[in-house]
């Protein structure tokens, strides 16, 4: 989902490989946004999904790429996103940085939508291998949502919990734990760690604890669980777990406190009822199936930014935490197995299908999450102001950037492009949305690729491809059609965020019609069933 921070968006695009996930959007915070947010994505996936052809002399044959360096998508504000999953997000560009489910914010303000941390083993953009889909949970699951990365320029945390002490022990080693005196800093230095309770009075002291592992801190079983780190309250307890660059917080909480804090970070606060709810079960399904890709490869599910579904931690956002509680439970299933939800801002009215534009991987071949199986058009159109946009680009900055950002990401083909003289649609799909692209240079080499990736590679920042555009520069959805007007690229647009699944706006238009979260759900993800897995 592509929300990002604009206004009055929902939600960002979960992300297929740069959201989804859940979106591309930005988020609010109820006490204060498409997710693209969470996208399900798996390596060999994302290389079929988004391989240039070359269509010059000698080149008329796919190229194998190497997976996307980057999991964002240009929307996202972030680069987790799928690519969160790698760290897509399932809202939008991976990651969704459209208002589609950033931080839930005041009604007015736009919900912004989903790359992970290194981890010491293992590189997070790294893509899952091929799995199942998961059939739904028992009971209830606790999921591992990433906050921070703690950079070695300041490698220390202050940790409080609710009463003046807290609990530490090494996890996984069976060393007996430790309650010391708060504040309490964990400072990694020389490949351990160095504890201080009461830190910042008279009576600090070094904790013994000698420990090069990761730590679990919480606050004493009598009191209320939560924990506060450098300021900020989280519920539940807090994990420092050591990477190669310093250490990682995660929190590992029960599945349904997580989603209050992810609606009330996606949706505009003021949104419905059954607009809330829609959501939450969406939320729920992807983030299961987030669960499934990487509970065995690292030590964090999601994350908590658009690079997957924003968090937002503890929220006493009414309407979230109602949705939540009225929903317990609720996921989507296609053949007894749960759908990776993915969702994004604003479809614009036409829907995309996730092997086009998350991965070709063959769990993504399913009705709920194809253009061809829902219906054409979508309320969004007349309650979005993403409906249509128009931007225009200057020619010979993107003649540099593509190059330059496909060399980056593992394009060859792309790479070799030179001065550019036109970019065409070559297919659509049933919904007429655009597919893949076609490139062709004053040289005439001509190349084509996806028009997802296409929107990433000019999203990218003309002085830096590494990075992505401010949030206002970055083009909103692959829904565009493009014409070259001399020295001048014109996008005519329609959305933003990936386009998959659940349309965040168009959800809203229809809870304002009268209609229920069930058939809201049913009309994003055509074919699913909603069941109660658990509660």
């Amino acid at each position: 989902m592509d929300p990002q921070a604009f206004d009055q968006d929902p939600h960002r695009d979960i992300h297929a490989q740069h959201g989804s996930g859940r979106h591309d959007s930005s988020r609010h915070d109820s006490s204060g946004h498409d997710s693209g947010r969470r996208v399900f994505i798996l390596a060999s996936a994302v290389a079929a999904a988004g391989a240039v052809v070359g269509l010059g002399a000698g080149c008329d044959t796919p190229q194998g790429m190497r997976s996307p360096r980057s999991t964002t998508t240009p929307g996202s504000g972030t680069g987790v996103g799928a690519g969160a999953r790698a760290g897509q997000n399932p809202a939008g560009m991976n990651g969704a940085t459209e208002p589609i489910a950033p931080k839930a914010g005041d009604a007015g303000k736009d919900p912004a939508g989903k790359d992970s941390a290194k981890d010491p083993a293992k590189d997070p953009t790294d893509k899952p291998q091929t799995i199942e889909r998961p059939e739904p949970p028992s009971k209830e699951p606790a999921i591992r949502i990433k906050t921070r990365e703690v950079p070695p320029a300041k490698p220390f945390v202050m940790i409080e919990g609710a009463g003046p002490k807290v609990w530490i022990v090494e996890k996984g080693t069976g060393a007996g734990g430790r309650v010391v005196q708060g504040p309490l800093e964990a400072r990694w230095s020389a490949g351990g760690w160095k504890l201080t309770e009461a830190a910042g009075t008279r009576a600090a002291r070094v904790v013994d604890y000698p420990s090069r592992g990761t730590l679990d801190i919480t606050c004493l079983a009598n009191e209320t669980p939560r924990i506060k780190v450098d300021g900020v309250v989280w519920p539940g307890a807090v994990r420092l777990v050591p990477t190669r660059a310093c250490f990682d917080l995660v929190h590992e909480v029960p599945m349904e406190m997580y989603l209050s804090g992810v609606i009330a970070k996606e949706l505009i606060n003021g949104w419905g009822v059954e607009t809330h709810r829609a959501q939450a079960i969406a939320a729920r399904s992807w983030a299961i199936c987030e669960m499934e890709v990487w509970r065995p490869q690292r030590h964090f599910d999601v994350v908590a930014d658009e690079r997957s579904q924003a968090w937002v931690g503890t929220t006493t956002h009414q309407k979230s935490l109602d949705a939540v509680r009225d929903t317990a439970g609720q996921v989507l299933l296609f053949g007894r197995r749960v759908v990776p939800a993915y969702y994004s801002s604003c479809c614009g009215g036409a829907r995309a299908s996730a092997q086009d534009t998350i991965s070709s991987e063959i769990l993504h071949d399913i009705a709920p999450l194809r253009a061809a199986s829902g219906r054409k058009g979508c309320a969004c159109t007349g309650f979005s102001k993403h409906a249509k946009w128009e931007m225009t680009l200057a020619v010979p900055a993107v003649s540099r950037t593509l190059p330059a950002w496909a060399r980056l990401e593992g394009y060859p083909s792309l790479a070799r492009i030179g001065e550019v003289r036109q970019i065409e649609v070559v297919r659509r799909n049933e919904q007429g949305r655009p597919v893949r692209v076609r490139l062709t240079d004053a040289k005439g080499w001509k190349c084509e690729l996806t028009a997802e990736r296409l929107r990433w590679a000019l999203s990218a920042s003309p002085s830096n491809p590494a990075e992505k555009k401010p949030l206002a520069e970055r083009v909103k959805s692959a829904n565009f059609e493009p014409t070259l007007r001399g020295s001048e690229l014109l996008l005519r647009g329609a959305g933003y965020g990936h386009g998959v699944g659940l349309c965040q706006y168009g959800s809203e238009a229809m809870a304002k019609s009268g209609t229920a979260a069930a058939a809201i759900l049913a009309n994003y993800y055509p074919g699913a069933q909603l069941v109660r897995a658990y509660g």
